[in-house]
């Protein structure tokens, strides 16, 4: 191994170990932050910070390169109290020490669980950050591929546990992987699909039909096609139902062809140029903290959502918006629910310029030690921070609301279930994809529809996940990626969101504008506690600041309304 390759790698694994361990203790100072007020001490001013673990006789301190009004910081340095250099595995035992005290539910196992997961996230990211950290973002495909941090409030935000090595090179996005999906012929009796309505039926790719007819021959006519992931085509067989249902020809295999599949950022999903749509996948493997399989109330939730966002012609007045629907379903059925939902799959067809779009996710991140996030990159140097965000909330945020309002829609449009083209520089189209999150408010819903199934909440319930997903998850991080890339306070764009929402609030009085602006905080996920305590499918929250509120109440004069 050359010199320069063994440098590139030390660099990667001290990259992710630094990387690491920002996201572990910027978790534990969001989630016990308001409970470790004599712990955890932040200084603003003077960029410096200090976090004690008395359960370990251990302590942390030094100075802050950024510090985050959204609690995103940015570590210059990681000084011990006694002197050794900082590792993420110890930083995950003191954390986990600190929660046991707290959490009875953490066992020992549960500790043993929580840091293999984080060892594997830390190797996943220092493995991408060798291979792919100078990787340019250009198209949409390649800003799918290039996501090498993933959640910066996610304790594990690679994580893959259960790929090999080999499998993860294989089939990560972030490594650039493409592949052939595998196919199975499934018999009518068993097979089931459902379309959203005037959605027409995804047609099999001509390669693949080929395939399907020269291995069924005479019996083509008595079964249907369904695509699977490689990795699970091999895992499912293993499962005894899938082995009976092979034996009696319920299920055909037919084997790896077709046209070429591109992993996106959330690995399972993949792009398929061929036929100009994602499929939704289901994975049988942890990705973060959660088995990506695809239930029955999944998709059934996904499906309610197409459907109900085109009765209500969502965004239908709004010329920069659109939605990315999953249009139909399909699978293989079942007597077991457990099994079903490793053979069920969506459809998404493509219908945005391909050339221009981009995950705001991955537009975000800074691979490159030193460099600026990406999204400057496709901004240019022409045009003015303030002016292109501005524009980007005008087509972001202000339909959102206005959503909220006027249909009682609400999106879990967090920055990797968002896209954006850009054109000339500037925000031109956002779309929101994956309605698995859709969620509407019973009052408002409730005129056109029963109010009852899986898509209706309470008012209260509605508002917390747009705060959460959209306004603390979306709106937070990009505004401290500019934020920070520029020198100014994180504050700066958040007045800007202030100024735009009251605005909004002075001609159509929405209600949900009037709680963004008022509420004192906004609560957020603790993934750091719920991966603990194995409770992350219905996870506790912690209260984030609502910095358009403290604003308020500084300024002088100007919307008094929300002071």
């Amino acid at each position: 191994m050359s010199d320069m390759v063994t440098n590139e790698r030390t660099r990667s694994r001290e990259q992710a170990n630094a990387h690491t361990c920002k996201t572990l203790l910027n978790c534990y100072i969001r989630e016990l932050g308001k409970e470790q007020l004599s712990g955890i001490k932040m200084n603003p001013g003077e960029k410096t910070y200090a976090v004690s673990f008395p359960k370990s006789g251990a302590a942390i301190s030094g100075k802050l390169r950024y510090y985050s009004a959204s609690g995103e910081h940015e570590y210059g340095e990681f000084r011990t109290n006694d002197g050794t250099e900082l590792h993420y595995h110890l930083l995950a035992r003191w954390i986990v020490r600190e929660l046991q005290h707290r959490y009875p539910l953490i066992t020992g196992e549960r500790e043993v669980d929580f840091a293999e997961k984080v060892d594997n996230s830390y190797r996943k990211v220092a493995l991408f950050l060798e291979r792919s950290a100078g990787h340019p973002v250009s198209d949409y495909l390649s800003s799918e591929q290039s996501l090498l941090y993933g959640h910066p409030f996610h304790p594990f935000p690679k994580n893959t546990l259960g790929f090999t090595e080999g499998e993860a090179i294989r089939f990560s996005p972030e490594l650039h992987a493409s592949y052939q999906l595998c196919y199975m012929a499934v018999r009518r009796d068993v097979y089931w699909e459902e379309w959203v309505s005037g959605s027409k039926r995804a047609e099999l790719h001509e390669s693949v039909e080929r395939q399907a007819r020269g291995i069924l021959r005479e019996k083509r006519d008595e079964y249907h096609v369904l695509p699977v992931h490689p990795w699970q085509y091999e895992h499912v067989q293993t499962i005894q139902a899938v082995k009976d249902y092979i034996q009696q020809e319920k299920m055909i295999l037919l084997g790896s062809c077709g046209p070429m599949a591109y992993p996106t950022s959330s690995v399972r999903t993949v792009f398929m140029p061929d036929m100009a749509c994602n499929i939704k996948l289901p994975l049988n493997i942890q990705i973060t903290n959660l088995k990506r399989n695809n239930s029955r109330e999944q998709m059934r939730r996904t499906l309610d959502a197409a459907n109900y966002l085109l009765r209500r012609n969502c965004f239908g007045n709004e010329e920069s918006v659109r939605i990315a629907y999953e249009e139909g379903v399909c699978g293989c059925r079942f007597e077991d629910e457990d099994v079903t939902k490793l053979l069920t799959i969506a459809y998404r067809p493509i219908e945005f310029d391909v050339a221009s779009t981009f995950v705001l996710s991955s537009l975000i991140e800074a691979p490159v030690q030193g460099e600026p996030c990406r999204l400057f990159s496709l901004i240019g140097r022409r045009i003015p921070i303030e002016h292109w965000f501005r524009r980007y909330l005008e087509i972001s945020l202000l339909p959102i609301v206005r959503a909220a309002e006027e249909h009682g829609i609400h999106f879990e449009a967090h920055l990797q279930n968002t896209l954006l083209t850009i054109k000339n520089g500037m925000p031109h189209m956002f779309i929101i994809r994956d309605l698995e999150g859709v969620s509407v408010n019973r009052e408002k819903g409730a005129a056109a529809e029963d109010g009852a199934g899986p898509l209706f909440y309470e008012k209260e319930q509605c508002w917390a996940r747009t705060d959460y997903y959209f306004v603390v998850n979306h709106l937070g991080s990009l505004i401290h990626a500019i934020a920070r890339d520029i020198e100014a306070e994180e504050e700066h764009f958040w007045a800007i969101v202030r100024d735009m929402l009251a605005k909004e609030y002075e001609v159509a009085e929405n209600e949900y504008v009037h709680h963004l602006l008022t509420a004192s905080a906004f609560y957020a996920k603790k993934n750091l506690v719920s991966c603990l305590a194995g409770n992350s499918e219905t996870p506790s929250y912690a209260p984030v600041d609502n910095a358009m509120r403290k604003i308020g109440s500084e300024a002088n004069g100007t919307n008094k309304l929300f002071v």
